[in-house]
């Protein structure tokens, strides 16, 4: 009796050489030092969606998404940096807006877009 295999339309190893991944938004401080924000596209979906709703959340300080965020080492640099909040908060900004061009909106895709 033959036993019929499924046909494999895609394979994960497929999908990963064909997504295009930008590079994770990095941030110049003085003295050479520079801190990297996570790479969205190496994270599991699910840590990705958190990512931005902490990002994104009303409540939260920003220090708190950093201190979540960001290595140790690298939140510690940017207290360091002991950045004004006139900068912080454009900071806050970038980094936001960096990651919706990149990502997109959470929650949104093509399929809810309108023609």
């Amino acid at each position: 009796m033959a036993v019929d295999k499924p046909n494999v339309n895609l394979s994960l190893a497929a999908l990963e050489a064909e997504a295009n991944k930008p590079e994770p938004f990095v941030l110049a401080l003085s003295g050479s030092k520079r801190i990297t924000f996570p790479d969205l596209f190496d994270l599991p979906v699910d840590e990705a969606e958190e990512f931005f709703r902490d990002l994104d959340q009303p409540g939260k300080s920003d220090f708190e998404f950093l201190a979540k965020w960001l290595s140790k080492a690298d939140f510690d640099a940017y207290k360091a940096a002991r950045v004004p909040l006139r900068v912080h908060k454009v900071l806050i900004q970038r980094v936001l807006a960096y990651y919706q061009q990149t990502v997109g909106n959470p929650g949104e895709d093509t399929a809810s877009a309108s023609s």
